[in-house]
């Protein structure tokens, strides 16, 4: 049994002052404690399932998640592959920060163009994606927009340490159907990437190969930029074309910087327009008229 002090007595058996003090400073000192290790914790959570150089999905995280979204809402989805191509000689020209700038890059191109979709490096210059068919009665061939939309997205050069580097790509498509057999389709979407690295090294000219395998066969695709690629039109007024989330939706410069431009583009359904910040990486010239956009658009022509 604890004889209070006579201090104590006085006060009705409260202890003093500085006894409060100093407990509450203990518990105060412990709550800053537990915060930091709930941060640790979080911390070291979301290092577990992401890619530390350029903030994707890891390995780990994407075969984590997969499986329940090959089994989600009925929207068709499929698995994709991509290797860069080139990729070695950046590293050995310029140096290992360059290509790590470049992974950063190809990264946050591919994280804007595919949207919500699960986007992972899977290590060194590989990465995979699980996109969706945009809704649950699109086309059978809706991944051909993905490709092609992800192959533009790519495709810009980049300024990487004072030097204009491109790098290209090969792509492996694999229409999911019901199959829920997520290492099986990325075998398949493994093989169907090499057949398009076989493709473009059967030709001479640079670009971007996705081959998609479906039970019918595979099917062949190649993006190839225009002869001045960073000849993108960012002017007020100028027409172009939005990769966003697998689909190319037809739009109109508003304002632009050199990196980015505010642009007026149709919505997913097509009915109406919204307007939003997009990457110039995400922009390519749009050839083909658009009625309602054009008639509509700024008079900087």
């Amino acid at each position: 049994m604890r004889i209070l002090a006579p201090a104590a007595a006085d006060t009705g058996g409260a202890p003093p002052d500085d006894d409060i003090a100093r407990l509450q400073a203990r518990i105060d000192q412990l709550a800053a404690h537990v915060q930091r290790l709930e941060q640790e914790r979080a911390s070291l959570r979301w290092m577990a399932g992401h890619d530390e150089l350029t903030g994707l999905a890891n390995r780990r995280l994407f075969h984590a998640l997969a499986p329940d979204l090959l089994r989600g809402d009925g929207c068709s989805p499929a698995v994709l592959v991509l290797d860069l191509d080139g990729f070695k000689p950046i590293n050995d020209t310029y140096g290992h920060d360059a290509g790590d700038e470049v992974l950063r890059v190809v990264a946050r191109r591919m994280a804007a163009c595919l949207g919500d979709h699960l986007v992972a490096r899977l290590g060194g210059d590989e990465f995979a994606a699980l996109p969706r068919a945009p809704h649950a009665d699109a086309p059978e061939t809706w991944w051909h927009r993905v490709a092609g939309s992800l192959s533009a997205a790519i495709a810009p050069p980049m300024d990487v340490q004072g030097h204009t580097l491109s790098v290209t790509a090969s792509i492996g498509v694999v229409p999911a159907g019901r199959s829920a057999d997520l290492p099986g389709l990325l075998r398949r979407a493994d093989r169907a990437m090499f057949s398009a690295k076989r493709h473009a090294g059967a030709t001479d000219k640079a670009g971007i190969t996705w081959v998609v395998a479906t039970d019918s066969g595979e099917h062949t695709g190649t993006y190839r930029p225009a002869a001045s690629p960073t000849a993108v039109a960012c002017r007020p007024g100028d027409p172009v074309w939005v990769h966003r989330s697998g689909a190319r939706r037809a739009g109109v410069v508003e304002s632009a910087c050199e990196w980015a431009a505010l642009v007026r583009y149709r919505c997913p359904n097509g009915a109406g327009t919204m307007v939003d910040t997009i990457p110039t990486s995400c922009l390519t010239v749009r050839a083909e008229a658009d009625p309602y956009l054009d008639r509509e658009s700024s008079p900087h022509r």
